[in-house]
């Protein structure tokens, strides 16, 4: 069921809102709040798909309350306008927007206007949904691609390769000039390397555990070939493994540490890399945490300019999914965080 949330200290007020609700749109749920704690709190818990926002209230007023909602990985996508008398001030209407409101409305309000605002409230919620659904598309067409690969690498070339190598080696050398022994020997061993070279390509474009055996045992793979490629000390520290994410979320988490992982090796000069999961308050977090070079504080920008286009899509497909992505210096070296809901199947 959708539903409406309203924000206003005065309970006539939120009676009105009620009863326009209940006409125009009956079949939302309506919520009224007194204060804006109280509606942060409700917005938390029943994600709404809108919110009414009163400007002049005692404590937070509409303004804070705004700013608060909106930096909240759980309700920040979630449109909000605002109602106040304070609305025909264009100096506060642009504090309004500055704190994160999608638009504006005067008190006292035509209920057409006001119904005519919420329309166009839930259709940005809508696209924002229709968003959502194509990016999960998207990253399940992009990981039925890499496994279409993965598996024709694996079935053609791999089984080439294959019988080539036991081809090569059930020659008989014995009569061979040392020079054909030493060909066939070296060749057998560029064989090898192919084999062992087309098998690393078939894991790293679809690697089976992450769907036989879930995110973290697929992580902790990742994390030995990354140790094993780059002398760099590794560590996974779990903190809850029975949670439970969708398959596209599996798949996005575990191709974003590897991009993670990817910009510590290039650019972090790390002598070690730490991957932690933990949950808190319905999100899922993961970080990877370096102890390398860091990032240079005042711009909060990584110390190498490079990669940032990675670093911004994943930026972008983390919003999406109501999730928030965050770069920090740490003591010594950069701690790279990403959070999403976590209840989500």
């Amino acid at each position: 069921m959708k539903k409406i949330l309203a924000i206003d200290d005065n309970n006539i007020n939120l009676e009105l809102i009620a009863q326009i609700v209940k006409v125009y749109y009956p079949d939302f749920r309506f919520f009224g709040a007194l204060s804006g704690e109280e509606g942060i709190a409700i917005a938390i818990k029943e994600n709404p798909d809108l919110i009414l926002l009163d400007i002049m209230m005692p404590d937070l007023d509409g303004y804070e309350t705004c700013t608060l909602l909106k930096k909240n990985s759980r309700t920040k996508q979630i449109p909000i306008i605002m109602v106040s008398a304070l609305g025909r001030d264009s100096a506060e209407r642009t504090k309004g927007l500055n704190a994160g409101a999608d638009s504006f409305i005067s008190k006292p309000f035509d209920q057409i206007e006001l119904k005519a605002q919420i329309n166009v409230a839930l259709r940005i919620k809508s696209y924002q949904v229709q968003l959502k659904k194509l990016n999960s598309e998207i990253t399940l067409v992009e990981e039925r691609e890499r496994r279409r690969i993965a598996e024709n690498l694996h079935d053609s070339l791999g089984q080439t390769l294959g019988l080539a190598f036991m081809n090569l080696s059930a020659i008989d050398t014995e009569e061979c000039t040392p020079g054909v022994k030493n060909t066939i020997k070296f060749t057998s061993k560029l064989l090898n390397k192919a084999i062992e070279e087309s098998r690393r390509l078939t894991y790293d474009l679809s690697p089976p555990i992450l769907y036989e055996l879930g995110l973290l045992p697929a992580i902790q793979w990742k994390l030995e070939q990354f140790e094993k490629d780059f002398k760099i000390a590794t560590n996974l520290i779990v903190e809850n493994v029975g949670t439970k994410l969708s398959k596209e979320n599996n798949i996005f988490l575990y191709r974003t540490v590897g991009e993670l992982l990817t910009n510590t090796s290039k650019h972090a000069e790390a002598t070690e890399v730490t991957v932690k999961q933990a949950t808190k308050d319905g999100m899922y977090r993961i970080s990877v945490e370096d102890n390398g070079i860091g990032i240079d504080k005042s711009s909060k920008k990584p110390a190498s300019n490079k990669g940032g286009f990675g670093l911004l899509s994943i930026e972008e497909r983390i919003e999406t999914l109501n999730g928030t992505f965050s770069i920090e210096a740490a003591e010594n070296g950069t701690i790279a965080q990403i959070e999403i809901p976590y209840n989500i199947e």
